[in-house]
């Protein structure tokens, strides 16, 4: 091969390179539709609870619910006296009702109503903070 033609032939690390900028560029858009995804399931999620999961984490934090649950996203919160609220809203049943925003307000704040055998207390949150936790547990864990 004489020099004129080397130079003008594409090394074959351009070849890798491209391969390799097309996976990264398709992750990518992945990865975009997975979080825009991920957005527009916890707006719904928010506006048909009618809360606002950036209360919930105070409101937690406040009320002492990591004390006995661990609850993902929730700093300190470890607690293993009650169940892991990880995929709580996947769980068939909330206390001794069927799963629903509804029977979450209720239970988490007034649990003992629901079950008076249970170890969780009535925790009297508003019916805001309520439904605040609720929109957090049902968009975010």
């Amino acid at each position: 091969m004489n020099r004129q033609a080397a130079k003008q032939a594409p090394p074959r690390f351009w070849w890798l390179a491209g391969a390799s900028a097309a996976v990264v560029i398709g992750f990518a858009v992945f990865a975009s539709g997975l979080v825009r995804s991920n957005s527009l399931r916890e707006t719904t999620l928010v506006q048909a609870i009618g809360g606002d999961p950036q209360r919930a984490i105070p409101a937690m934090i406040r009320n002492g619910c990591g004390g006995c649950h661990e609850i993902p996203g929730v700093p300190g919160a470890r607690g293993t006296v009650g169940p892991s609220l990880q995929g709580v809203v996947e769980r068939g049943y909330i206390g001794a009702s069927r799963a629903s925003p509804d029977a979450m307000m209720r239970w988490i704040s007034r649990a003992r109503d629901v079950d008076p055998n249970t170890a969780m207390p009535n925790t009297n949150l508003s019916p805001q903070e309520a439904r605040d936790i609720t929109a957090y547990l049902y968009a975010r864990t």
